[in-house]
């Protein structure tokens, strides 16, 4: 099983969609083991054969994800 990431070159692209009831939520760039503002970003493997753009502390080696997905219910 292929875990592409990109379209071929000159494909053309979807259209953006939004999913109600969803939100993403983007981590603050302090990381939240030694609180460290020295924050870089690159793209890690998971582990798995995916990889996804995570932050890392420069100073003590934390890793986090750039952001998550949460369910964001707005209904009162």
């Amino acid at each position: 099983m292929s875990h592409a990431t990109s379209a071929p070159t000159g494909a053309s692209s979807a259209p953006l969609r939004a999913a109600p009831g969803y939100r993403v939520v983007y981590h603050a760039q302090v990381c939240p083991d030694c609180g460290s503002g020295d924050i870089t970003q690159a793209e890690v493997d998971t582990g798995d054969g995916v990889a996804e753009i995570a932050l890392t502390c420069t100073q003590c080696g934390t890793a986090w994800p750039v952001a998550c997905v949460v369910d964001w219910d707005t209904r009162p």
